[in-house]
C-alpha cells in the first residue's frame, strides 16, 4: 500500500475507489466515494492505514463512519481561540458631552451641553469596571500541527477629575459628589454644572448633586431647580422653585407668587416681588428691595444698598432686620418678626395647631363624662349597656388626654421661655419706618402708628414694651461699612 501525500485536492485510495481530501486549514479530512458505489466495510482497515500513514495523528476518529451522498469528516482538528479583547462596562450609564474649553480670569473652566440628563453620583460610587483581556489559546490541525493564536488586546483606561483608578486599573470610582460625564473618551466627575442658557423647555427640571450650580440665564415659569451646593442665577427667577443646600445668589429678582424657594445658607437677591415662601437657614441680602415678601430666616435680613426698602408681607427673622426704608406712604401692612428663628416658628405653629385639637377635646369628654355617670346615678340598674360602655371608654382615654394637654401646656411654657430669649435681636432703619408696620419682638407686637427716622426698634424687658430709640454714630456706620 503506498504512502500519500494528503492536501486540498483528492487524493485516490484503494484503488481508486474512495479520495481523501484535507481542507485547506487542515482541520478537516475529508472522505469520499469515487468509482465505488458504495462503501465496503471490508475497507475501512485500510483506509485507516492510509491516513495514519499520512501523517494524520489528532482529531482522526477510528470508528467507520456513516457517509451522506457518500461523503463524511472522518478527522476534525481543533481551531485556535482568539483572546477576548478587554473592555469597560459602565457600572453607571454616564452622560456623554461634548466640551469647549474656555478661559475664565486665569482659570481654565469647561462649558458643558448635556446631551442627556445629569448623571448625579455620590462620592465612593463604583463607576466603571474593565473585564480583563484574555489569552489565546492556540489549535492543532489534523496533521498535529500547531495553529497560531493571539492574545486579546488590552485598554488603559484614562481619568478625568473627580475619579480614581484603582491600582490593578480595573474599577474607576467618584471622589467627589457631582455629575458622572464621558468627556473626550474619559471618565471625569465635575462638581460644577453650567447652564448657558435660560431654564426653559429645552433644559427641563435641573437636579446636580455638585457643589456648584450656574445658570447664566433665567429660570421660567414651572420649572424646579435643586442643587446640594451653591446656586448662582443669573438673569432673575419667575415664578419657579429654587431648592440650594448651601448658598444662593440671583442677579436680576424673584417674580411671582409661584416661586418658592428654600436655601440651607445665605441668600442674595437684587429684589423679590410678590413671592410665594422664600426660607433661608443663613442671612438675606437684598440689594434693592423687597415688596409683598413671605420670607422665613434664620440669622438676618439686611436691605441696605438701592432702594433699601421693606414694603408688604410678612418677614419672621431669627436675627435681626437692616433697612433702609420699612413700609410705604400708603401705610401697607408689613409684618416683622425679629428673634424668632424658623425652628422656633415652626414650634410655634405646632403648638397652636394642638391647642385647637386637644383643650377642646379634653372640654367635650368632661361634659361627656359628667353626663352619663348623673344619668348612671339616677336610672341605676335601668342605665343602658351602650351607655354603660360609652362611659367606660371615655373614663379609659381620659388620662392619655389629660397627658397630652399636659405635654402641651409644658412645651408652650418652654417654647416661650425660648423666644423670651431671643427677643435680643432689634429692627434697625436707617432712613425711614412708616404707619402700619407691626413689629413682634418676643411676645410682644406693636404697630407703629407715627412715622420714625433712622431709628433702633427694641424690646425694653424691664417694661415688656416695643420702643424706638435714635441710632448711635456706630450704628448709623454700619450700613456705609455693607458690601
Amino acid at each position: 500500500m503506498s504512502e500519500i501525500t494528503l492536501g486540498s485536492h483528492p487524493q485516490k485510495i484503494c484503488d481508486d475507489r474512495y479520495t481523501l481530501q484535507l481542507s485547506k486549514d487542515k482541520l478537516h479530512l475529508h472522505f469520499a466515494l469515487h468509482q465505488a458505489e458504495s462503501f465496503d466495510p471490508a475497507d475501512w482497515k485500510d483506509v485507516v492505514e492510509i491516513v495514519l500513514q499520512a501523517g494524520v495523528c489528532h482529531g482522526f476518529n477510528e470508528g467507520m463512519p456513516s457517509l451522506e451522498d457518500g461523503k463524511a469528516v472522518i478527522a476534525t482538528g481543533s481551531p485556535a481561540q482568539y483572546g477576548e479583547n478587554a473592555k469597560v462596562r459602565p457600572v453607571v450609564r454616564p452622560a456623554v458631552i461634548q466640551t469647549k474649553d474656555l478661559e475664565e480670569s486665569r482659570h481654565e473652566r469647561r462649558d458643558f451641553r448635556e446631551l442627556g440628563n445629569i448623571v448625579n453620583v455620590p462620592e465612593e460610587q463604583l463607576l466603571l469596571e474593565k473585564i480583563a483581556a484574555t489569552a489565546g489559546i492556540p489549535g492543532r490541525n489534523v496533521l498535529g500541527e500547531e495553529i497560531a493564536t493571539k492574545d486579546g488586546k488590552d485598554v488603559t483606561i484614562k481619568c478625568g477629575p473627580g475619579v480614581s483608578l484603582s491600582e490593578d486599573g480595573l474599577r474607576v470610582t467618584s471622589t467627589v459628589k457631582g455629575k458622572f460625564v464621558m468627556a473626550g473618551g474619559k471618565p471625569a466627575v465635575y462638581e460644577e454644572h453650567i447652564v448657558n442658557s435660560d431654564v426653559d423647555m429645552s433644559v427641563g427640571n435641573i437636579t446636580f448633586s455638585g457643589k456648584q450650580l450656574i445658570i447664566r440665564g433665567q429660570v421660567l415659569p414651572g420649572f424646579r431647580v435643586k442643587c446640594m451646593g451653591s446656586i448662582d442665577i443669573s438673569e432673575g427667577v419667575n415664578n419657579a422653585e429654587i431648592i440650594a443646600g448651601s448658598g444662593l445668589k440671583i442677579r436680576g429678582g424673584l417674580l411671582g407668587e409661584e416661586c418658592s424657594v428654600r436655601v440651607w445658607g445665605d441668600m442674595d437677591v437684587d429684589f423679590c416681588e410678590n413671592t410665594g415662601s422664600i426660607e433661608t437657614r443663613g442671612n438675606m441680602i437684598i440689594r434693592d428691595f423687597v415688596v409683598q415678601g413671605d420670607m422665613k430666616v434664620e440669622n438676618d435680613l439686611k436691605a441696605l444698598r438701592g432702594k433699601g426698602g421693606v414694603i408688604g408681607g410678612r418677614y419672621v427673622l431669627g436675627g435681626s432686620l437692616y433697612a433702609l426704608e420699612i413700609g410705604s406712604d400708603a401705610e401697607v401692612h408689613t409684618e416683622i418678626v425679629v428673634g424668632l428663628n424658623p425652628s422656633l416658628e415652626q414650634k410655634k405653629r405646632k403648638i397652636e395647631e394642638a391647642k385647637e385639637v386637644w383643650p377642646p377635646r379634653l372640654a367635650e369628654m368632661l361634659k361627656d363624662i359628667t353626663a352619663l355617670s348623673a344619668m348612671k346615678k339616677n336610672e341605676g340598674k335601668e342605665f343602658s349597656p351602650e351607655n354603660a360602655a360609652k362611659l367606660k371608654k371615655l373614663n379609659s382615654l381620659m388620662p392619655k388626654v389629660m397627658e397630652a394637654n399636659n405635654q402641651l401646656s409644658e412645651l408652650e411654657e418652654k417654647l416661650e421661655e425660648e423666644i423670651e430669649k431671643a427677643a435680643t435681636q432689634c429692627v434697625y432703619v436707617y432712613d425711614k419706618i412708616h404707619p402700619g408696620v407691626q413689629i413682634t419682638i418676643g411676645k410682644v407686637s406693636r404697630i407703629l402708628t407715627t412715622p420714625e427716622e433712622r431709628v433702633v426698634i427694641e424690646f425694653d424687658r424691664a417694661k415688656q414694651a416695643i420702643h424706638a430709640r435714635a441710632m448711635t454714630p456706630e450704628e448709623r456706620d454700619f450700613a456705609a461699612a455693607q458690601d
